[in-house]
C-alpha cells in the first residue's frame, strides 16, 4: 500500500508540479505592474530570487522547493508564513528540511468529492458584501451612496436614494441561499446590512471599541505614539479615512482566511467615475471584475506584502481567480445586458490595473484581492448611477426565499452563483 501511495505522489508531483517557467508567466501576466518589480525579482535557471532595494538577494525559491512552498503558503497561517520568510533567506532546503515543513501543512483547501443530490456539499464559500453604510450619516462618512433628484423638470419627488452596502448585502443574502441549497457552507463577513466586519455599526465601534483598539495597537508597537495621539483626536469622518477603512478591510480578509474558503466572492456595485459628484444619473454602464496582482516596487517595503506576493507567485490562485472572474463577467453581461468594460472605459482601469487575456477582468492591487488566501472574484456588476439602473435598484418588488429584492439584484446574485458553481464543478 505504501508503494502505491509513493508512486501516486511521484505521479502527482510530475503532472501538477509548478515550474519556474510557470511562475515567471504569472509574474509577467498578473504581478509585475508596468515593470516596477524588474529589479526586485529575478528568475534564474534553477531559482527565483527576491532582492532588497540595493539588489542584494534576500530570499530564494529553488525549483525543487516550489511545490512544497506553494502548499505551505496556501495551507498555513500568516504567522507561520512570517516565520519562514525570516528564517529561510537564500539557503536551499534539503529533502529532510522540506519533509519537516510538510508536517505543518494540512491540506485544508482539498476539494471534496461532488455528490449528485447536493453537488456543493463540503465546499466552503466566503462572501464579502462591500461597505456598511445604510444611513446618510454613515454614508457621508464612507462616501458610498447616491442621493439626488433624478429629473427636477418632471417630478420634484423623483428622488434617487441608494446605499451600496444595502445592495451588496441583499445580493449576498440571495447568493448565500442559492449556494446553501446546493449543500455549500457559506460565510458572510457582515451579518447585517449596516454592520462592519466587527459585527457592529461604525457608530457603535467608535463608542465601544475605538479606544480599546487604539490602546492595544499602541501597546503592541503597531501604532507609534505620534500616530496614536493623532488618531485619538480625529473626528469620525477623518478617523474612517485615516484608519478604520483599511482596518475593516484587513479584518474582512482575516476572518475569511480563518474560514479557509475554496472560493471567495467580493460583491460591489460601481459608479461612473466621470459622473462625480454623482448628483445626477449617467448614460454609461459597464461591468467588470478584479483579481489580485499589479504589485509595485513600494509594496516590497513591508514583509507582509512580500508574503502575499510569494503566495500569489507560487500557487495557482491567480490562474483560478481569472477563471472565476471571467465566468462572473460573462454572466453579468448575459444576465444583465451590461457591456463588458475595456481598458480605456475608466481611468483606474488604464492607470492602476493589468489587463488579463479575458475582457473585463483586471489585476488590481486592492487589499482584499491581495490578502485573501483563496481563488476570488471582486465583482462590479453595473453602474448604480446609470439612468435606468438607479430607479430599478430602489425597488423591492420581488421576494425570493423571504428576501425582499428586485429583478436586477436577483440577476446579479444569479450571475455570482452560476459562476462559482461552474468554477467549483470544474
Amino acid at each position: 500500500m505504501k508503494k502505491i501511495i509513493f508512486i501516486f505522489c511521484i505521479f502527482f508531483q510530475t503532472v501538477f508540479a509548478q515550474t519556474i517557467k510557470q511562475c515567471k508567466q504569472r509574474f509577467d501576466n498578473y504581478l509585475n505592474f508596468k515593470g516596477s518589480l524588474n529589479n526586485l525579482v529575478s528568475f534564474e535557471e534553477d531559482a527565483i530570487f527576491i532582492k532588497d532595494a540595493t539588489g542584494k538577494k534576500e530570499f530564494a525559491i529553488y525549483s525543487h522547493e516550489i511545490e512544497m512552498l506553494a502548499s505551505f503558503f496556501e495551507n498555513n497561517s500568516f504567522k507561520l508564513h512570517e516565520q519562514l520568510l525570516k528564517l529561510k533567506g537564500i539557503k536551499k532546503y534539503s529533502k529532510r528540511q522540506r519533509d519537516s515543513l510538510y508536517i505543518y501543512i494540512d491540506d485544508i483547501k482539498k476539494l471534496p468529492k461532488q455528490k449528485k443530490i447536493k453537488p456543493l456539499q463540503g465546499y466552503r464559500i466566503a462572501i464579502d458584501p462591500g461597505h456598511f453604510a445604510t444611513s446618510l450619516t454613515d454614508a457621508k462618512i464612507e462616501q458610498k451612496y447616491l442621493y439626488f433628484v433624478k429629473d427636477t423638470l418632471k417630478n420634484n419627488n423623483d428622488t434617487i436614494k441608494l446605499f451600496e452596502s444595502a445592495l451588496t448585502f441583499n445580493t449576498a443574502q440571495l447568493v448565500r441561499v442559492m449556494l446553501e441549497e446546493q449543500g455549500a457552507t457559506v460565510f458572510l463577513t457582515r451579518t447585517q446590512n449596516n454592520f462592519t466586519s466587527f459585527n457592529c455599526t461604525y457608530t457603535s465601534w467608535i463608542k465601544e471599541h475605538k479606544l480599546h483598539v487604539l490602546d492595544s495597537l499602541k501597546i503592541n508597537n503597531i501604532l507609534s505614539t505620534d500616530r496614536y495621539n493623532k488618531l485619538i483626536k480625529l473626528n469620525d469622518y477623518k478617523l474612517f479615512w485615516e484608519f478604520f477603512r483599511d482596518f475593516d478591510l484587513s479584518n474582512r480578509a482575516k476572518i475569511i482566511n480563518q474560514f479557509n474558503p475554496h472560493a471567495t466572492l467580493i460583491i460591489h456595485y460601481n459608479v461612473d467615475e466621470k459622473n462625480d459628484p454623482w448628483l445626477k444619473p449617467t448614460l454609461k454602464n459597464n461591468t467588470m471584475a478584479f483579481i489580485g496582482g499589479a504589485f509595485t516596487e513600494s509594496n516590497f517595503d513591508k514583509p507582509e506584502t512580500k508574503i502575499h506576493f510569494l503566495r500569489l507567485l507560487l500557487t495557482q490562485q491567480l490562474n483560478q481567480s481569472e477563471k472565476l472572474a471571467t465566468q462572473t463577467v460573462l454572466n453579468f453581461n448575459k444576465n444583465l445586458g451590461v457591456s463588458i468594460a475595456g481598458q480605456f472605459d475608466a481611468d483606474y482601469l488604464k492607470d492602476n490595473c493589468i489587463t488579463t487575456q479575458n475582457k473585463g477582468v483586471f489585476c488590481r492591487n486592492l487589499i482584499l484581492c491581495r490578502t485573501i488566501n483563496s481563488p476570488l472574484v471582486y465583482g462590479e456588476a453595473l453602474y448604480q448611477d446609470n439612468t435606468n439602473e438607479c430607479e430599478i435598484l430602489m425597488k423591492l418588488d420581488k421576494t425570493v426565499n423571504t428576501i425582499k429584492t428586485n429583478e436586477r439584484i436577483y440577476n446579479v446574485a444569479k450571475s455570482y452563483y452560476d459562476a462559482v458553481f461552474l468554477f467549483l464543478k470544474n
